[in-house]
């Protein structure tokens, strides 16, 4: 029997905004949606996001959550990006809720982020220690999910947390790695390693806009609905969140 929720959040970046590729009825979150019957999806995702400006969203909006009757999808950018001040330009940040009876949408601010900004790096800031080897990014990433998913657990919430870009490696054992990651492949509520967004249409459905991005790109439809049916669902159903 489904939960009854009357709200789905969703965080990420370009890989979960409305309306690139696709329509937010064949995106894997408006999937989701539809099938689970809540009526609500409030989107927080934006283009260019780093996984800091995620957390940062997550945290700061907590208490416009009800965590009884919310459903939360925390998508995991590129991990080569950060999150700076944007130098007082006073950037403002724009989600959307969109109705699922209707699919209609209506723009909301999001105070938390207002003059903050995204950087793309992807490894060009090799002097800096933190994106100079994948090995510590990652370890730093799962740091953090250890973090959200200990209070997110605490407060008994209802979540997903889905890496968007490319498979985390399940082998990157080392010292700093040594506690962080074996949690984080154990535990259900993450999907990080394999059967991700990126990883499950790898070599088998291309991107919507791979011409121009190759299988870094965004699915339509199709990508969507595979990764939605053969992954997302499933484990959903296995984490008795519907």
């Amino acid at each position: 029997m489904l939960k009854d929720y009357t709200k789905l959040w969703v965080f990420g970046d370009s890989y979960t905004t409305p309306g690139i590729c696709l329509e937010p009825h064949c995106s894997f979150w408006g999937l989701t949606a539809h099938h689970a019957g809540i009526p609500l999806i409030k989107n927080c995702s934006r283009p260019g996001n780093s996984f800091d400006s995620v957390c940062h969203m997550l945290v700061s909006m907590q208490e416009q959550y009800n965590w009884g009757q919310d459903l939360f999808i925390i998508g995991i950018p590129p991990l080569e990006r950060i999150t700076v001040f944007d130098d007082y330009k006073d950037t403002a940040y724009v989600g959307n809720n969109i109705d699922t009876n209707t699919w209609t949408t209506q723009t909301f601010e999001i105070a938390s982020h207002r003059g903050l900004a995204g950087l793309q790096n992807y490894g060009a800031d090799k002097p800096f220690i933190i994106h100079s080897d994948r090995a510590w990014t990652e370890t730093q990433i799962l740091r953090t999910i250890f973090l959200i998913t200990t209070w997110l657990d605490s407060k008994n919430a209802n979540y997903m947390i889905l890496n968007l870009s490319k498979d985390l490696d399940k082998n990157n054992i080392w010292g700093p790695s040594e506690f962080l990651l074996p949690y984080s492949i154990s535990h259900p509520r993450c999907i990080l390693f394999e059967n991700t967004y990126y990883g499950i249409n790898l070599n088998k459905t291309p991107p919507a806009d791979y011409d121009k991005f190759g299988w870094n790109g965004h699915h339509g439809p199709a990508g969507n609905m595979n990764f939605f049916t053969n992954s997302l669902w499933p484990q959903m159903k296995n984490c008795n969140l519907v």
